[in-house]
């Protein structure tokens, strides 16, 4: 008898759907199940998928894949198939380290634009603050809060900033990420210490994090909800067409439909609101250029 499940774990050939038992039903996919649709990865942490139970000791077989709600997802380079890392989740927790390894506004705001691609709120973990002066704390964080992000500064080492973190996750379904080495594990591991999370130490050759998590998980919290922790990504693409950009930009929307040439990408076109607006600081030098330096890399 078909049940409908969550996908809440995948491997190279399996995936783990969790149907509400004290186990998830381990189960194989269809071969033909996305015949003719190359453009997405099969299925995804997070989908809820319909599937054949199987017989005691057999793996089971997912039939159908349900509409996806939202998604997080990424091009891996130019050109390439879309990956989804979760779906279905509220917020994706984007968590950045304020040193070791250093903030990346660049990288932050791919994953935000991806965010708002894919229907999700966006909420910046800064991590780590005990490395830091509240100086360089208040600058990135005042930043995002002008923008209307929700922003959280934590430290594992300090314990601060756990109860915000609790209360962001109550009820709700999130998905972590960020760049390697950043503390996404431990934070998590702090959270909830009874959860089997590893947690790695910065390269001693490269000072770039390892990678603790080798594929997204999804986690059911004690107080109502699921996190999904992700692997650590160096770079992040976001699967959104060039002329759609400018709109996951939040500073930009006043701007949009006044400048001069329709089509205008904001770059180099003459008499262009975006570009007078950050000629008079309304929008941000750092916003502005990685605004740029995303557009070139699509």
């Amino acid at each position: 008898m078909p049940h409908i499940g969550t996908v809440i774990r995948r491997t190279k050939n399996f995936y783990y759907v969790d149907i509400g038992e004290s186990e998830p039903k381990l189960c194989h996919i269809r071969a033909n199940l996305f015949h003719g649709n190359p453009k997405t990865n099969l299925v995804a942490v997070g989908d809820q998928v319909e599937i054949d139970t199987a017989h005691a000791g057999e793996a089971g077989w997912i039939l159908k894949l349900l509409p996806r709600r939202t998604m997080l997802s990424r091009r891996q380079s130019v050109g390439s198939s879309e990956q989804v890392l979760a779906s279905n989740v509220d917020k994706v927790l984007v968590v950045a380290s304020l040193s070791s390894p250093p903030f990346r506004n660049v990288l932050v705001d791919r994953f935000f634009v991806a965010g708002s691609c894919g229907g999700l709120e966006n909420v910046l973990i800064l991590s780590k603050a005990d490395l830091s002066s509240e100086e360089e704390i208040s600058s990135i964080k005042n930043l995002y809060l002008s923008l209307g992000y929700k922003i959280v500064v934590t430290s594992v080492y300090e314990s601060r900033g756990m109860d915000a973190l609790h209360e962001l996750l109550h009820q709700h379904s999130s998905v972590f990420c960020g760049h390697s080495g950043v503390g996404k594990s431990s934070l998590i591991k702090a959270l909830y210490p009874h959860w089997k999370i590893r947690i790695g130490d910065l390269s001693r050759k490269s000072g770039k994090g390892r990678h603790t998590t080798r594929m997204a998980e999804m986690y059911r919290l004690p107080s109502g909800g699921f996190i999904v922790d992700t692997p650590g990504i160096r770079e992040f693409q976001p699967t959104v067409a060039p002329d759609k950009l400018d709109t996951h930009f939040v500073e930009f929307m006043p701007y949009l439909g006044e400048c001069r040439f329709k089509g205008c990408t904001h770059r180099h076109e003459p008499q262009c609101a975006v570009k007078e607006a950050y000629a008079s600081e309304k929008i941000t030098e750092k916003r502005y250029k990685s605004y740029l330096a995303i557009y070139e890399s699509l």
